[in-house]
């Protein structure tokens, strides 16, 4: 008889049907004759209570020892979340075995709490077995490294705890700092897999092996097909990876929104998508592209050869797709939403950006994936690229159509990403295509490439600390870059100031006027010519003509008040955006 106390039912919305399930099973088989030892896994293991001994002296600390290692141990483990039941002997059978426990819950939450470091959170519930009381907990899945207060760690291997080594703890550090939520076990069957997405798998992965030119044979097997797309984990358990691909969400869940909006801020049709990740990708695609691949300009280069410009370019709408789906949270409950307007395309996702990455270094930055699993079996599929390459790639798509680089709103809770259609910059187009024809596309076409020759299109001049910002690299990497471009003919170095300039070549090469004093002076230099023609100049506006950083200028400001050549204007304000400055 398995049943739980009427005042602690409610507790036991923490388990999983199949954790419970796997729970009664066991207990079951230790009433038939198996003893606690047998029936302990992975996730699983019983404990008696030493207070139901009466030679033990004493039972709390003993227990609280004993109880502390083993959340420990699970908690540094891999298998995910495990329980360990307080009650049952785990030598004998039978009966006998289940000899019960008269402490309350909240006690073993409280003992364990304060005996590990950092605290963990077990959940304790009573359940009655064989007229014993026995209480479960339930240890979480482990986010960092745990120990005991003196620093006792342990790692359970099987059925045993086995003491960490420091390579071994820094190991599991890492990886709980970059957790792989997508490699962890499934709790669902795999008689839930969906058999229309894994068909669509197989269809996905033979166009990935033709285009490659590759004979190997696609997997017929679901077996097969699941390793091949390495969906098994070490101890052969189905991936969270692959129920997030193959399997239909939970009921309620919705994979995917996409919002159409036929005029900006208008009301949107909405379409829903409840299915597994593979089927709500390829139902998206198309929903996006009919209106998302509508040419919006068509641009004459000087070869004569036309290029047509759609309101969004394909390789970055499929490259913030495929992020969204990679990266999202996927504990999170919300779903991936594209909000289309013929201005705006807007991806949405829930969860933070991963670890190491923020809105000012996703160009540079070499991030950890939060689901590598996921991650690996999209790529495989075709569905997805190398994951430190997805943001250079939109921003070379953005600009070199024409574009502004995409916009970043990154939250704790969710991340989303906007592509402007905006606009079409065609004369940047046709000087791209000049620039190409005479330097190639490697250097032109870059990431940084297109940065420094768009900027430099509009503002006499580039100062290092603005190319630092532009290409999210440290001011010395930027100098560096710069001064690569300055070998290869396209940017010059204005003497010895952190100060850039368009080569003559170049400029000719864009059919760029003249740049007059601008392109051969530095900031400094210019401000002194316009202070002693009787200029009143304000950092903004200095910052605006020339297209560098307004904090630069207002240190030049300052530099030449200093040595006596400008001073703020007496007749204005004294202080704020509205200063004004003139000459001695």
């Amino acid at each position: 008889m398995f049943q739980t106390t009427p005042p602690n039912l409610a507790t036991l919305h923490y388990m999983s049907e199949r954790d419970l399930e796997t729970i009664r099973a066991a207990l079951q088989a230790i009433a038939d004759g198996a003893t606690g030892d047998e029936m302990e896994t992975q996730n699983l293991e019983f404990k008696e209570d030493p207070a139901v001994h009466q030679r033990n002296r004493n039972p709390d600390a003993a227990l609280v020892e004993i109880l502390a290692d083993e959340v420990v141990g699970f908690s540094n483990a891999d298998a995910g979340i495990g329980y360990i039941v307080v009650g049952v002997s785990d030598r004998l059978s039978g009966p006998k075995a289940f000899t019960g426990t008269d402490r309350q819950p909240e006690w073993f939450e409280r003992k364990i709490f304060a005996n590990t470091q950092p605290n963990i959170n077990v959940e304790a519930s009573e359940l009655i077995f064989e007229e014993a009381r026995l209480v479960v907990l339930r240890i979480p899945r482990g986010l960092t490294l745990y120990q005991r207060p003196k620093g006792q760690a342990s790692r359970r291997v099987g059925t045993y705890g086995v003491p960490l080594t420091q390579a071994e703890r820094q190991e599991i550090t890492f990886a709980r700092a970059n957790p792989d939520f997508s490699g962890y076990p499934s709790t669902r069957a795999m008689a839930e897999l969906d058999p229309i997405a894994l068909d669509q798998a197989r269809q996905l992965l033979a166009a990935r092996l033709a285009l490659s030119g590759s004979e190997e044979a696609v997997p017929n097997t679901t077996d097969e097909l699941l390793h091949e797309l390495a969906l098994f984990n070490h101890s052969g358990k189905l991936t969270f990876a692959a129920e997030v691909l193959f399997m239909p969400p939970p009921r309620g869940r919705i994979t995917a929104r996409h919002l159409l909006r036929e005029v900006p801020g208008g009301e949107p049709k909405a379409t829903l998508i409840a299915a597994p990740l593979i089927t709500a990708f390829l139902r998206l695609g198309p929903l996006i592209e009919t209106n998302a691949s509508q040419e919006i300009a068509t641009v004459s280069l000087p070869s004569g050869q036309e290029v047509a410009v759609p309101a969004f370019p394909s390789r970055a709408v499929d490259e913030v797709v495929a992020n969204a789906f990679a990266h999202r949270d996927w504990d999170a409950a919300g779903a991936v939403v594209v909000d289309q307007s013929p201005t705006e395309l807007k991806v949405w996702s829930p969860g933070a950006l991963p670890v190491g990455v923020h809105a000012d270094n996703l160009l540079t930055t070499q991030s950890v994936p939060r689901n590598p699993t996921l991650m690996s079996a999209l790529r495989m599929l075709g569905l997805a690229e190398e994951s430190s390459r997805g943001f250079d790639r939109m921003w070379v798509s953005m600009l070199s159509t024409g574009r502004t680089p995409p916009s970043i709103n990154a939250t704790p809770n969710s991340v989303e990403v906007s592509l402007s259609s905006g606009r079409v910059d065609e004369g940047f187009i046709v000087a791209l295509a000049s620039l190409i024809d005479a330097y190639g596309p490697n250097l032109i076409t870059s990431v940084n490439g297109l940065l420094i020759t768009r900027h430099l299109m509009y503002n006499p001049i580039l100062t290092t600390a603005t190319a630092s910002h532009l290409m999210q690299v440290s001011q010395n990497q930027a100098t560096g870059i710069l001064h690569y471009y300055e070998s290869a003919g396209v940017v010059e170095q204005l003497r010895d100031a952190p100060e850039w300039v368009l080569s003559g070549e170049a400029r000719n090469i864009m059919q760029l006027e003249d740049s007059s004093v601008r392109a051969t002076v530095t900031v400094q230099e210019w401000v002194e010519t316009q202070l002693r023609e009787g200029a009143k100049l304000s950092a903004r506006g200095v910052a605006q003509e020339l297209g560098v950083e307004r904090e630069m200028v207002t240190e030049i400001l300052r530099h030449l008040r200093a040595i006596g050549r400008a001073r703020i204007d007496p007749t204005g304000p004294q202080r704020g955006p509205g200063v004004q400055w003139i000459a001695v």
